[in-house]
């Protein structure tokens, strides 16, 4: 196991996985922003990976992969190796084991937040990935299913034992979902006493915020999640913010739009770039007082180039 403060960088901004939304396209659109350290990928399927063609996967798209982290989700050693194996071929920064998502699509396979529920499963799927890669080796998970701060300090400690560099805790509780604030209370604790880095992930959405979990649990880095597909140009704020300087105006909303729409158009087929463009300008119109306007336009296009044209439309018109 490597020393994992030796190689992430300090107070490193991550941005989390999210589905239909972590992909290459919004990942460049907030490469282009700057600011984020490190990114994580949609949560890739154990059970597809391994038979996965990388020419047609819709997940499977990387045009930059140095600061890219490939997350897999399952519970099965055999095909959680297989799948680390093929995932390590594309030299991605590194590999995380997803132990926090709370949905139930997930759960109820065993994967997910559902691995925290058995100590020594879990360790078999870390050491079966930890087997077949030399990267850095994280480990996404939440609070768990009770308040139990020994449990989650035992669970961690067990992670880095099998070899597990550095843990992101989502502070909240697996049936919270979304909704409850976050418990950043864990986070201090955790980093008190873990072995290895930890990395604060839950109610992020200013600068602030960042620097105040920072200060508040001395965590090594911060994960964001919803926040930076609301405001993709947030961790360039957080990093002016961590150098004392003032906070940039906000980029033009209209521009992001229409940049990202190219980058999806550049990254997957039609039909999927339309739906992917839609997905993620529902979060950027929040940032407009009319963007549930806008975002009606925008649900009844039937193409790109139409999306395109009623974001001009309406920024013309004022509606916006």
């Amino acid at each position: 196991m490597k020393d994992a403060l030796h190689f992430l960088p300090e107070k490193a901004l991550f941005m989390a996985p999210m589905v239909d939304l972590s992909h290459e396209a919004f990942r460049d659109l907030v490469r282009g922003l700057s600011g984020c350290d490190l990114f994580y990928s949609e949560m890739l399927n154990a059970r597809i990976v391994p038979d996965e063609n990388p020419d047609k996967s819709l997940y499977l798209r990387f045009t930059r992969k140095e600061d890219l982290i490939l997350q897999i989700v399952g519970n099965d050693p055999d095909k959680m190796r297989a799948s680390a194996r093929k995932l390590d071929a594309f030299a991605p920064w590194g590999i995380d084991i997803n132990m926090g998502c709370s949905l139930k699509k997930v759960t109820c396979h065993g994967w997910g937040v559902a691995l925290m529920q058995d100590l020594s499963h879990a360790q078999s799927v870390i050491a079966a990935v930890r087997s077949t890669t030399d990267r850095p080796l994280s480990a996404k998970l939440r609070i768990g299913y009770t308040l139990d701060k020994a449990y989650l300090l035992d669970f961690v400690s067990m992670l880095a034992d099998a070899g597990v560099d550095f843990v992101v805790l989502h502070a909240r509780l697996a049936q919270d979902g979304m909704r409850r604030k976050a418990r950043w209370e864990y986070i201090a604790v955790l980093k008190e006493r873990a072995r290895i880095p930890v990395v604060g992930n839950g109610d992020i959405r200013t600068p602030q915020d960042a620097i105040a979990m920072l200060h508040q649990t001395a965590c090594d880095g911060v994960m964001i999640g919803r926040e930076a597909v609301t405001q993709p140009w947030i961790f360039r704020d957080i990093k002016a913010a961590l150098r004392g300087e003032e906070i940039p105006p906000r980029p033009d909303i209209k521009a992001i739009m229409l940049d990202f729409s190219h980058l999806v158009e550049k990254h997957f087929p039609p039909d999927v770039a339309l739906k992917r463009f839609k997905t993620a300008a529902h979060w950027l119109a929040l940032n407009l007082a009319f963007g549930h306007h806008l975002m009606k336009l925008l649900n009844g296009a039937t193409s790109l180039p139409e999306a395109r044209a009623r974001i001009l439309a309406a920024f013309d018109a004022g509606m916006c």
